[in-house]
């Protein structure tokens, strides 16, 4: 009798892992078809039994997200997101391109490629100074996060409503930066903008597999948020290069009023510095110099997604969806300034692991929608919303 209630007592532990609502309607039945196949004198699931129903509550977890009550919302936040997330990294590309080429040379199409803007001959000078294989190793690993081609190529599928095929495409690129990488042992923990851009095609090609809605292509697209994120993705873009500064190339005027002299020279001179300055890129011009060059980027960033928070709630939910990457980016860049660093290993799988949990999910969805009609596991209830 205690090893039937110790063995009880794991699964109903087990089964907890299982949403509240799916439990109250199957939890007994499900433990009496466990308890039923269970070995004589049986004290715990085994590994793979545990495994089994861990797999199997998330992927009812997901589904039963994706045909919540608020689900239309999701749903039309998703199938925006799908479409708009290879648009506005394709747009990045493109700012960054005119913005640095306009003022240091926009260089050869090999310099394109590998995401070398502003940088004339960086493709053949790569060759010059490394190996052939470092230097052809490092051009490909740079062309799949900083190149436009695969932001383009995804773009394009996507737009023309092939969505299993840009899925993936854009599970591919992480994939293969990240084989890349660990083969050639480079760290990913040094490249927080690399890994954000990783996370982002992890997030699309999971968003791809989750919203059949993504197969309707550029017909998905609304005016108000592309809109939205197409000016906050420009003034990003922009400001990443140093700001307005080097286009209007206007020196900053010193201020002449008293006011105007306690609020540059008091006010800001105390404000932290350091880490802060890091943050945000505050150069030798200090904070005023910031504040007119960059700050009025970062005032257009700010609306652009304050107006996205209030305007409807497809709007917040897609925003919170883009988030994503960066906040995931964002732990990877505190993380590197832990001195000393991690050892090399440590900060890949660090690195690594959002990008795993993120394909995880994927295989979860997919693996829900194919086999809807059928039961999760063998000789147990089919999830909710199964026929």
């Amino acid at each position: 009798m205690t090893t039937l209630g110790g063995l009880e007592g794991s699964y109903r532990r087990l089964l907890r892992w299982y949403p509240s609502s799916y439990r109250t309607r199957h939890e007994e039945e499900i433990l009496g078809v466990l308890m039923d196949s269970a070995q004589p004198g049986q004290r715990r699931p085994g590994a793979r039994e545990s495994v089994d129903l861990l797999w199997s509550a998330l992927k009812i977890r997901i589904r039963m997200t994706l045909r919540g009550a608020d689900s239309q919302h999701w749903q039309a936040a998703l199938a925006l997101v799908g479409v708009l997330l290879p648009l506005l990294m394709l747009l990045l590309k493109l700012t960054l391109f005119l913005d640095r080429g306009a003022q240091y040379g926009f260089g050869t199409p090999a310099d394109l490629l590998i995401g070398a803007y502003g940088e004339p001959g960086s493709y053949a000078r790569s060759f010059q100074l490394n190996p052939h294989s470092v230097a052809l190793t490092g051009n490909v690993s740079d062309a799949l996060t900083a190149g436009p081609l695969p932001a383009l190529i995804l773009a394009v599928l996507v737009c023309l409503g092939l969505r299993r095929a840009a899925a993936a495409f854009a599970a591919f690129v992480p994939i293969a930066f990240l084989g890349i990488t660990l083969i050639n042992g480079y760290t990913l923990l040094a490249a927080p903008r690399k890994d954000v851009t990783l996370y982002a095609y992890g997030l699309e090609a999971l968003i791809l597999l989750a919203a059949p809605g993504t197969a309707r292509g550029w017909r998905v697209l609304r005016w108000q948020p592309s809109a939205l994120l197409a000016a906050a993705t420009v003034a990003a873009g922009i400001a990443m290069n140093g700001g307005l500064w080097p286009l209007l190339h206007g020196p900053l005027a010193v201020p002449t009023s008293r006011l105007a002299r306690f609020l540059l020279r008091e006010r800001f001179a105390s404000l932290p510095h350091g880490f802060v300055d890091r943050l945000l890129g505050i150069g030798t011009g200090g904070w005023g110099a910031w504040l007119l060059y960059q700050g009025t980027l970062v005032a257009i960033i700010a609306a652009a997604l304050v107006i996205m928070l209030v305007s409807s709630p497809v709007n917040r939910r897609a925003l919170f969806l883009l988030a994503i990457p960066f906040a995931l980016g964002a732990g990877i860049y505190l993380c590197s300034l832990i001195s000393p660093p991690p050892p090399a290993s440590a900060g890949n799988a660090l690195a690594a692991l959002p990008l795993l949990l993120i394909f995880l999910a994927a295989v979860a969805v997919s693996l829900g929608h194919r086999h809807r009609a059928r039961p999760d596991v063998p000789g147990r209830p089919a999830a909710p919303g199964g026929t």
